[in-house]
């Protein structure tokens, strides 16, 4: 395939006797933004999706014993959903972890995006046993451009939802867990972005991973305000939050900048959600 490379990338898992996950992705070299690149919140994402230590880490009190509960966050989720997916390691990684449903999208801008979401698909599923009829299920690739057309991807998650009972779609059906891997460094974006989330988070327990690192094209203070906005004109709170440290800098795009190689990890929930009303916010 002309223009996509296909790499290797291989998640330590620290629990003893347990083997290293291995994840095929692709990169497309005429991907919008900068999603001809692996940044360092998509691998950190999927790390905290596949380890279970790291996942301990970063979901917390949102992972209590459903069984015991009867609330909270399930895991594996059901339906998932990346913004701006480009490599889409965490969706990857979600597939791998049994996610009923991943949805992965990107601004479409050519074909080639989209060819190489479907290789790495089809190659891990490859890899990991999952057969066609599966896949076909459990997967779907969409363009969505933030803050428009909104509806048409609430109908592509509903289509990919069937209530159990009788196989027919389930119009109500929204996204137990929404990904963002390093897209909020441009402010110009942030409304739109918060636009599709607000509208397809499911709102009593689904969950919005931020990831992000700190390139230095704004000030930091004007990439928080994505928080901000977020909280006072969407009702999403942030509910968890990590830094994750990664010495070597931002490897994918050839920098050695320490403190722009740190990752941020934000889970933000709806204000009426049993995350919020648990921690009191």
């Amino acid at each position: 395939h002309d223009g996509i490379s296909e790499l290797k990338w291989t998640c330590p898992i620290n629990t003893t006797g347990a083997d290293d996950i291995s994840i095929i992705y692709h990169l497309a070299f005429l991907a919008p933004g900068h999603g001809d690149s692996l940044w360092n919140s998509s691998r950190c994402i999927a790390e905290h999706i596949l380890d279970p230590k790291r996942r301990a880490d970063l979901l917390g009190i949102l992972l209590l014993d459903n069984e015991q509960n009867g609330r909270k966050f399930s895991w594996p989720p059901k339906t998932c959903l990346e913004f701006g997916a480009g490599a889409a390691l965490p969706s990857l990684a979600l597939l791998m972890a049994g996610a009923q449903k991943v949805v992965f999208t990107d601004r479409y801008v050519n074909e080639q995006t989209f060819d190489a979401l479907k290789l790495s698909i089809e190659k891990n599923a490859l890899a990991w046993n999952i057969g066609e009829e599966e896949i076909s299920r459990r997967t779907a690739i969409a363009g969505h451009t933030w803050g428009e057309e909104i509806e048409i991807l609430l109908k592509d998650v509903a289509a990919s939802e069937t209530n159990d009972a009788d196989g027919s779609e389930n119009e109500d059906a929204l996204v137990d867990l929404l990904i963002a891997s390093d897209c909020i460094y441009n402010p110009t974006y942030h409304a739109a972005l918060l636009q599709s989330a607000s509208a397809l988070i499911e709102p009593s327990t689904g969950i919005f991973i931020v990831g992000y690192s700190l390139h230095g094209n704004v000030p930091t203070s004007h990439v928080e305000r994505f928080f901000t906005e977020a909280k006072q004109e969407y009702g999403l709170e942030v509910v968890l939050e990590l830094v994750v440290e990664y010495s070597e800098g931002q490897m994918g795009i050839g920098s050695v900048d320490e403190e722009r190689g740190n990752v941020y990890l934000k889970i933000l929930a709806c204000r009426d959600s049993v995350h919020c009303k648990d921690i009191n916010l």
